[in-house]
């Protein structure tokens, strides 16, 4: 069998990485994975490490690809639900998914993936307060409140588990709307 490129390389190394772990990623076992000698891989990367480069390069150009649309329209419920919609599509997305699996499990041990996981978890927040702001709340506990509910939500589509979340943004609408008297300012 043939490389086809470097795009395949990535894509194998970042599957091998996101569901075996990075110790399971060898020029050895990405060669077995792709049904190649390990020295074709060499042809197109020196090291595992220039492979890791490219697996963060191309991973985070592909998220940011991905985009994310703020819609503002309809009730809290419908607002909340939407957000967390699209935040779990991108989190689920088959193309992603193993990049992101990658990031969160390597967040803590390298500093490329803890970068990325923390401009994802910053990016949620920040668009958590614009939302927040948006229905009439200027209580920033609300926001974080929210954020971290769909936090925990991610992490959990990125182990695999596939529950919905729209109970709980509707939840957390219904929250928001029995105390708009005492947490709008």
């Amino acid at each position: 069998m043939k490389i086809n490129g470097k795009e395949e390389i990535i894509d194998t190394a970042t599957k091998i990485i996101a569901f075996s772990g990075i110790d399971k990623l060898t020029m050895q076992s990405l060669g077995n994975a792709m049904g190649v000698n390990k020295a074709s891989i060499y042809h197109w990367f020196h090291s595992k490490e220039e492979i890791l480069e490219e697996v963060f390069r191309e991973g985070h150009k592909n998220l940011m690809a991905k985009g994310f649309r703020l819609n503002l329209e309809g009730s809290e419920d419908e607002v909340l639900s939407k957000a967390a919609n699209e935040w779990t599509g991108i989190f689920s997305d088959e193309d992603l998914l193993p990049y992101l699996r990658t990031v969160f499990a390597l967040r803590y041990s390298d500093d490329r993936a803890g970068e990325e996981a923390r401009a994802l978890e910053l990016m949620i927040k920040s668009q958590i307060d614009v939302i927040i702001t948006s229905l009439g709340y200027s209580n920033s506990f609300l926001s974080s409140l929210f954020s971290s509910l769909l936090l925990q939500h991610l992490a959990s589509v990125l182990e695999g588990n596939e529950e919905d979340f729209r109970k709980d943004a509707a939840s957390f609408a219904a929250l928001l709307t029995s105390t708009q008297d005492k947490v709008r300012q």
